[in-house]
């Protein structure tokens, strides 16, 4: 077995991997490299791949797919039917955006044609897994996607070699329950691979308890409403379903009559869990009715009165993409809620270096935020929280332990995320040989 992590292993970035074993070269994602403002493709691997296999629909894991095809235009592709939709909405979305950057006289590469995006997204291409049960792509093959508990659809892949080498990529992982989908569990099948490939993007510290966030954000949005206040959280658009669900589930219980908003690539995102199947026994995607959400009509005139109302409004609650504050329909709301003293910008996850919502957290109030070439006073609330659908480093170390591979292979991490995870699973299982996955460093004889 052979290991290449051509971006995204150490350190982080977008995702693009190969596996070469008995005689196949097996790609994993290709995604978007995101530096501050900047987003580009990773290398793309070269020869022949006989496999493309998604993890999930995260920007970081299939943002460039079609430059992929460019070059492999006859490799199929695997993955859940959600990751398909999902990606559809990623990459269209990014091709929009970029769009309307150069039509506001922005510098800007649009890196794939619409054309790229229908061909590279056809179900001719797709290969679509629609359960976690084995398959066989080729003689004496046998692979498996279960969810990996990171966001609907997300999987961690179990493969099996005609030669009897097992292999594990966790994929991003998550062991904590969300509305949407539940936390990611041991397969008791599946323990002892010679080789876990796994995620470290918080494997050199602890995260808060994923409950008592859920509440402290809860707690947040009920006192900026309490003093006639609006509340913008800005979201991922995969990730804006479920921070909807638990602030609206949080104002039900405690008897506030605020409804939550939904806006922005979110509203597709929200129909994409509400109308797939399940594929795994952890998906729950029925979960948003009879909740107090409210979805901003995709009607272009509808939707323009519509978001003036809430801004003209009393006290409102909005979860709108994108989450960065690089772009989407969030920027609408931005001037009304950063410049009203009895408002809150509440940020719920993570933020890349020299985006937007980095240095909003990173500015005091009174200060000036650049927004479409104006300058607006701070004067809002801006406060962050850490809902991250990724693992602790003391989560992952507790899981490795359970599986008991032979190897580690260390991915998706800085240089401390990798030495922090290590040293985690060194001091629960010193046996196991932990090698770090740097980028553009083949790992050969695994």
């Amino acid at each position: 077995m052979n290991f290449t992590a051509l971006s995204g292993g150490i350190p982080i970035g977008g995702c693009h991997f190969v596996i070469e074993l008995d005689g196949k070269r097996i790609a994993i994602d290709f995604g978007a490299v995101q530096r501050g403002r900047v987003i580009f493709a990773p290398p793309v691997a070269s020869g022949h791949i006989d496999a493309l296999l998604l993890t999930h629909g995260h920007l970081d894991h299939v943002g460039m797919l079609p430059l992929f095809l460019r070059e492999h235009p006859e490799t199929p592709i695997y993955s859940t039917k959600v990751t398909w939709r999902y990606t559809r909405m990623l990459l269209w979305d990014s091709f929009q955006i970029a769009a309307h950057k150069l039509a506001r006289g922005e510098h800007v590469e649009i890196s794939f044609s619409a054309a790229e995006i229908t061909k590279s997204t056809s179900l001719k291409r797709f290969k679509l897994v629609h359960n976690s049960d084995w398959f066989s792509p080729w003689l004496g093959w046998k692979i498996r996607f279960r969810s990996s508990g990171h966001i609907n659809g997300a999987a961690t892949i179990d493969i099996v070699s005609p030669s009897g080498f097992r292999t594990i990529h966790s994929g991003d992982i998550s062991f904590h329950n969300q509305p949407t989908i539940k936390g990611a569990k041991i397969a008791d099948d599946f323990t002892s691979p010679e080789l876990l490939i796994i995620e470290a993007t918080y494997g050199d510290r602890d995260l808060p308890k994923r409950e008592e966030e859920n509440q402290r954000l809860v707690n947040k949005v009920i006192d900026v409403l309490n003093h006639d206040g609006k509340v913008l959280i800005p979201s991922f658009g995969i990730t804006g379903p479920n921070v909807a669900v638990i602030v609206a589930d949080g104002l039900a219980k405690a008897e506030v009559k605020v409804p939550v908003y939904i806006d922005g690539m979110i509203r597709t995102a929200a129909r994409i869990i509400n109308g797939s199947n399940e594929w795994s026994p952890n998906d729950n995607g029925l979960v948003f009715a009879d909740k107090n959400i409210v979805i901003v009509p995709e009607n272009k005139e509808e939707a323009r009165y519509f978001r003036e109302e809430i801004i003209d409004g009393g006290s409102a609650v909005i979860v709108s993409s994108h989450g960065m504050l690089e772009g989407g329909l969030v920027m609408f709301y931005l001037p009304h809620i950063l410049t009203d003293y009895k408002s809150a910008i509440l940020i719920p996850g993570y933020q890349a270096e020299g985006t937007g919502g980095k240095r909003l957290l990173e500015l005091e109030k009174g200060s000036h935020f650049p927004i479409n070439r104006r300058f607006y006073s701070i004067s809002c609330e801006v406060e962050r929280f850490h809902l991250s659908s990724h693992a602790s480093g003391k989560e992952l170390a507790a899981w490795i332990s359970e599986v008991q591979p032979w190897q580690v292979v260390v991915t998706h991490a800085t240089n401390s995320g990798f030495e922090g995870l290590k040293s985690k699973i060194k001091e629960r299982q010193p046996s196991i040989r932990i090698i770090g996955g740097y980028n553009g460093q083949e790992i050969r004889n695994l």
